[in-house]
């Protein structure tokens, strides 16, 4: 069985993380979001996966190469222009043939779903007539989100495309994985670029009740902007960790204080005095100085924390220096390679763009560093 897997898209919400990476390829836990997708599609009985890509291609291709990965034999389409999530599905047809039932998938979602069982609810509901089946997920607002309405036996009667709060109407809300007949291929336009899924296919599915939807009520979240990656992270954390995970070749002072649940990944080096967590992710070889206050932040790779500093509920790109008593205070997030200054405070939600030098506090709370 085939599948594919959605990459291309510029992630422009979630920078400045994505300035210097596409979004597939953020950690969370410690490997790429698009491991964890490959590797469930793996256990489903997929072999053969083919990733649609476009933005910062070569970085995804340089990872996964041409062979096999998780044991599944890896493939491209890259797109010339941006195709939406729905162009590229003919393309692929075109290049590999979808010509039995395939799962597509998108490359920004974390979830634990299941898809051995997405997988048998689809086929009891092709003996009823179904060509598609899309997972569905509940969540407290579904403004951002294409919304279903089910009747009795699932099938999907009303599609709205990120409805106003108060006029949708359920809470059950697109999450990202789709499993198509190869009939379904019909409903893809051919001629018009971009296309969308949720606008130009499934209202047409809808119309002919060959349109489903199944409920996955588990771990989900999405990662389009930088409060959602850190959420999906810390979501991931609680579910596979949740006393904590501290790498083996970790460095922990015996007088550093571990609040769990904590992440702390491979070469890490964290000094005296310093007290971590709540809900924090640190990534590899990263060293913390002594008397560092972290806690609901996620610290990619290669950061450098010189001391006496405090890092609440942020977001610190890779290789980021950090000088002596720096303050990063709520949903600010600093991309790759910035340097702060020692005593400089980023207020809350300050945006700094990668390889930035700040030399001076930025207490205008919200304001993006170019």
């Amino acid at each position: 069985m085939k599948a594919v897997v959605l990459t291309g898209g510029f992630a422009t919400r979630l920078r400045p993380l994505t300035l210097t990476r596409p979004k597939p390829l953020l950690p969370i836990l410690g490997k790429p979001l698009l491991d964890w997708i490959l590797e469930s599609l793996a256990k489903s009985g997929v072999d053969e996966v083919i990733l649609s890509v476009r933005y910062l291609a070569d970085m995804i291709k340089t990872r996964y190469g041409s062979g096999e990965r998780f044991g599944l034999r890896i493939r491209y389409a890259e797109e010339r222009r941006p195709l939406g999530d729905a162009g590229p599905i003919p393309l692929i047809n075109e290049m590999y043939g979808l010509d039995s039932t395939f799962i597509v998938a998108y490359g920004d979602i974390f979830s634990n779903i299941d898809m051995n069982v997405l997988l048998n609810y689809h086929k009891d509901k092709v003996m009823e007539g179904a060509l598609a089946t899309m997972a569905l997920t509940p969540v407290d607002d579904p403004s951002r989100y294409g919304v279903a309405v089910l009747d009795e036996d699932g099938k999907v009667i009303e599609f709205q495309e990120k409805p106003p709060r108060e006029k949708a109407k359920s809470n059950v809300v697109n999450a990202g994985f789709y499993i198509f007949e190869a009939e379904a291929l019909n409903y893809f336009p051919h001629d018009k670029y971009p296309s969308k899924i949720a606008r130009d296919v499934l209202p047409r599915m809808v119309e002919d009740g060959v349109l489903y939807g199944f409920i996955h009520t588990g771990l989900w979240s999405d990662i389009g902007v930088p409060a959602d990656y850190a959420r999906a992270n810390f979501m991931a954390l609680k579910t596979y960790y949740p006393e904590g995970y501290i790498h083996e070749s970790a460095e922990i002072s015996d007088d550093a204080e571990i609040i769990p649940p904590v992440y702390i990944g491979p070469g890490t080096k964290i000094e005296g005095g310093s007290s971590i967590g709540p809900n924090v992710v640190i990534e590899k070889n990263v060293e913390i100085g002594p008397y560092t206050r972290v806690k609901d932040s996620v610290i990619l790779a290669g950061v450098t924390v010189e001391g006496a500093s405090v890092i609440d509920g942020a977001v610190i790109g890779a290789s980021c220096f950090l000088g002596r008593w720096a303050r990063i205070m709520k949903g600010a997030v600093l991309g790759d390679e910035v340097v702060v200054n020692p005593e400089v405070v980023i207020a809350e939600r300050v945006v700094v763009l990668p390889y930035k030098e700040i030399v001076s506090s930025v207490r205008k709370p919200g304001e993006i560093i170019l």
